[in-house]
């Protein structure tokens, strides 16, 4: 019997790129498939999805762009799955497995660590809880991705800035050295002046590899900051996110700059049901976000 494949192209960022990884398994499992292979758009993410075991070949593109693009033959496969922009309305994994034909889709997907670094990051969250303190991975960059702003003026368009820049941005840097009195801290991520497209620039150890942060925040008690890649990643290996819901309000909520959708399917308390993931009102204050985090964590 002749071997079916297909090639799964994947539209956009970190985020994305995990979001997709989750078709792999839909399709084997309901045997549409023999072979899956997938070209993503960014190098960063290669380690990752290379220890998903549904995936059997993993391309990158020749430039790290949400667009990927790659010189690959797609005569060999039965059927090539470019996938589109997400719409934001239902949750991501759920829009994917949908767009590439998966028959059961649903809205979770696994992020798969690597052994080697799972005891070294195991080890090093181990040694930090030894004080009786719990570990929480906070977003380095979660900041420049955050908003302060009271329901009238979110209304009234009030600090509503354009992708991302200008407005009343939370104070980060108080909010975090309060946590230090509760918890032990673990920053992860990229500095704040960096972008996804940017952090292909970094070199890739120990320190800041996707990889080791990944097995890094599979151990910690929780991982706070906001909607995105890294929040995303840290939901795929099962830790517990508390984001502050201002960003996706922001960029994406019924009075956003990008879209404007009245409930966004963003966020891990969208794909992972009862798993007590937390999505904080976009409308607190940063002493209420402070005191919302250290009851929940």
């Amino acid at each position: 019997m002749k071997s079916t494949s297909c090639l799964i192209k994947v539209f956009g960022y970190f985020g994305d790129i995990a979001f997709a990884s989750s078709i792999a398994k839909k399709l084997k499992y309901e045997k549409q498939f023999d072979r899956v292979d997938y070209l993503i758009g960014f190098p960063q993410m290669e380690g990752l999805i290379n220890n998903n075991p549904y995936i059997d070949t993993m391309f990158v593109s020749d430039y790290p762009n949400a667009d990927p693009i790659k010189n690959i033959d797609v005569s060999k496969y039965d059927k090539v799955v470019k996938l589109k922009p997400l719409s934001f309305r239902i949750p991501p994994p759920l829009e994917f497995q949908l767009e590439a034909g998966v028959n059961n889709p649903n809205s979770e997907y696994q992020i798969n660590t690597s052994k080697e670094y799972d005891e070294i990051a195991k080890n090093a969250v181990d040694d930090l809880r030894a004080n009786g303190k719990k570990v929480i991975a906070v977003m380095a960059n979660w900041e420049p991705k955050t908003y302060i702003f009271t329901k009238e003026q979110y209304i009234a368009g009030v600090d509503v800035p354009n992708y991302g820049d200008g407005g009343k941005h939370r104070d980060i840097q108080y909010i975090v050295s309060k946590l230090q009195d509760y918890f032990n801290i673990v920053e992860v991520g990229y500095p704040q002046h960096y972008n996804q497209s940017m952090t292909s620039v970094i070199q890739d150890d120990h320190q800041k590899s996707i990889l080791f942060e990944c097995s890094l925040m599979k151990y910690c008690d929780a991982f706070v900051g906001t909607e995105g890649g890294l929040c995303n990643l840290a939901a795929g290996v099962g830790t517990r996110t508390i984001i502050t819901g201002d960003f996706v309000h922001q960029l994406y909520g019924w009075n956003g700059v990008l879209k404007k959708i009245q409930e966004p399917k963003l966020g891990p308390v969208h794909y992972f049901k009862d798993k007590g993931h937390i999505e904080l009102d976009p409308y607190l204050t940063d002493e209420e976000v402070l005191n919302k985090i250290i009851k929940n964590v």
